[in-house]
């Protein structure tokens, strides 16, 4: 099976996906070959005898000791250790259901299937509906009941690709800090997204995953020797967004108390929640893609949860009727879920809404963005022609900068208010050039899509009545670990969007890596020695920068907290060559988003939302 061209255009952005090997007991499709123990971070791996962990129910889980190849120590992996049922057959679409326990010893030495993706090398559809599987990393010698500290992290991939791999995400730092750290898979595309707008098929399954893998953490992680009064859940991107959207979830109050959302977060509009009507013609047109007429939910339902997995991914990418070159977005995503007649909505209301309303259960956050975030988009959305640029394509582009604003402002096409609107960009972003040279226009690009959104995001957790703590950094290094200089055409002088990744996490032999040796006191060691510093303070402490605990890497650096008040200047911690404290990142930029929302969000929910502009127009 083919995927469709969007589908292989879509995932030139992807991750590399490790192709994890599969078990014999589930269902895969389109896997590369078998791997042994030794996979392509290329471990020295083991499985430990005797490295057992007794669950609360009775059963037990075999991890195994891994050597990264870096200067990291070992650690103990527990991989593919299932939160939730399979969502397969009945329970396609549906709401994951708890994991059952089980006697006896089960195997966690190798790690999970994805969740049905197409793999960024091979271009071949690759994974499982059977993917709801995390992973448990803690310092050898942890004994159950030790009570260190837990950091949950959720990957990015717009909804639609990435992993919990090794490759993806090596914890090793993390773990040599004394955390235990746990990966959390989910479910992607249509499978995870689908919704009839309905309390039968809602939507946003993906979202409730990572929901019931967090209860899951609470409820088990004491016996790998994670405290669970003490978890932060974090996350990268969308993953960024769901960590932060756990805050406004009834279900999950108590279940974290810190919070990471790195270059996404509830603010970030772009990524997803739209209108629950567009994502039910969306899922209807799928059906209707697959041979199914009917407008009867449970028909609809029955017939989607009988339809081959490969070929119910592959028509996903074709129900989009207006030219989605346009967007750099998957068909299916995040909805608006407020259904008549069912409770425990994810988004009831609009995110921005939510956020601006102080719907959350606060708690300390940390956010953080890369100095030209969305620069990245220049490789990232080279397949779709209204959004990659070249220089030949400014004199077109240029004068429609309006057409890449956020599609839940109140902005019709060719009213007044947007013409004002696309004039302050011109003036505010190029000048009023005619023609933006390369830079400018992914400047541009890069606050409508991320920065903007990240922004309004942290200063509006900092003015929650509870004042919680709220800090931000920009990651302003270029050096041989940003991840994102790694994978893609990036412009010169620019730190993109997964550049940090490189740093927080460890990489095997395909891309991002392999890293390079470097000298201890290179720019990237030193940086990721901060960095992981920084993040492990917050995750102890819920203070990146604790007084009295001394770190020669960090010096004397406090990291000062946002003000809870939109009116005070807000400081953040650039993380260059040095660490340097300073206030209103992109300060006139920011208020222009500022203002902007304050002109003209109204709900989320309008026709532009349900249709967004395209430079076709």
């Amino acid at each position: 099976m083919a995927p469709s061209v969007l589908a292989k255009a879509f995932f030139r952005m992807g991750a590399s996906q490790g192709k994890p090997r599969r078990a014999a007991s589930r269902l895969s499709i389109g896997h590369g070959p078998e791997r042994g123990p030794e996979s392509c971070r290329s471990y020295a791996a083991a499985v430990a005898k005797g490295l057992e962990v007794a669950m609360p129910w009775g059963g037990k889980v075999r991890g195994r000791v891994v050597e990264p190849t870096n200067s990291a120590p070992p650690y103990q992996a527990f991989l593919g250790i299932p939160y939730a049922k399979p969502p397969t057959g009945k329970l396609r679409f549906m709401p994951p259901q708890p994991v059952e326990g089980w006697t006896g010893v089960r195997d966690a030495v190798q790690e999970p299937d994805l969740c049905l993706q197409v793999d960024y090398n091979s271009k071949k559809l690759v994974g499982s509906e059977d993917c709801l599987y995390l992973n448990v990393y803690r310092p050898p010698g942890t004994q159950p009941n030790a009570k260190k500290p837990v950091m949950v992290y959720i990957h990015y991939g717009m909804w639609t690709l990435s992993n919990s791999s090794l490759n993806e995400v090596g914890p090793e730092f993390f773990v040599a800090k004394d955390i235990v750290v746990v990966v959390i898979q989910y479910r992607l595309t249509a499978f995870g997204f689908l919704s009839l707008a309905s309390p039968t098929v809602p939507g946003n399954m993906g979202i409730k995953d990572c929901m019931l893998g967090l209860r899951w953490v609470h409820d088990n992680i004491t016996a790998f020797g994670g405290d669970p009064a003490q978890v932060t859940v974090s996350g990268f991107c969308v993953g960024g967004q769901i960590a932060n959207l756990m805050q406004y979830q009834d279900e999950c109050k108590g279940l974290f108390h810190r919070n990471i959302s790195l270059s996404g977060a509830i603010g970030n509009s772009w990524f997803g929640f739209v209108p629950a009507d567009v994502m039910r013609a969306r899922s209807l047109k799928l059906a209707r893609l697959l041979g199914c007429h009917s407008t009867n939910d449970e028909e609809v339902l029955a017939f989607l949860q009988a339809a081959p997995a490969d070929q119910l991914f592959a028509k996903a990418w074709d129900v989009v009727d207006e030219p989605a070159a346009d967007r750099p977005n998957p068909p299916f995503m995040p909805v608006i879920d407020a259904v008549a007649g069912r409770g425990n909505a994810v988004a009831p209301e609009h995110p921005i809404a939510l956020m601006r309303k102080h719907r959350q259960h606060a708690v300390p956050t940390l956010f953080g963005v890369a100095r030209e975030e969305g620069h990245v988009f220049r490789d990232f959305t080279k397949f779709w022609a209204g959004t990659y640029t070249e220089e030949k394509d400014l004199p077109e582009r240029g004068p429609k900068a309006d057409r890449m604003l956020p599609w839940d402002l109140d902005l019709p096409l060719g009213s007044p208010e947007r013409e004002a609107v696309a004039k302050e960009i011109q003036q505010l972003y190029f000048g009023n050039a005619k023609t933006p040279t390369l830079y400018q226009f992914y400047e541009w690009m890069s606050d409508a899509t991320i920065m903007g959104g990240m922004i309004e995001s942290a200063r509006h957790h900092a003015t929650h009545p509870a004042k919680p703590d709220t800090y931000l950094y920009c990651f302003a290094v270029e050096a041989a670990f940003n991840r994102g200089r790694v994978r893609h055409n990036i412009l010169p002088g620019v730190v993109v969007h997964t550049d940090d990744l490189g740093y927080f996490f460890g990489c095997g032999a395909t891309a991002p890596g392999p890293e390079k040796p470097v000298a201890p006191d290179s720019i990237e060691a030193v940086t990721r020695r901060r960095l992981v510093g920084l993040m492990a303070n917050f995750v102890k402490t819920g203070d990146p920068t604790p007084a009295g605990v001394a770190d020669p890497d960090l010096g004397d650096v406090r990291w000062p907290r946002l003000p809870a008040t939109l009116g005070a200047p807000y400081p953040y911690l650039e993380i260059g060559n040095d660490l340097t404290v300073k206030y209103e990142l992109y300060g006139a930029r920011m208020r222009f988003w500022q203002t902007l929302y304050d002109r003209y969000f109204t709900t989320g929910d309008t026709p532009q939302a349900r249709k967004p502009v395209t430079f076709q127009d």
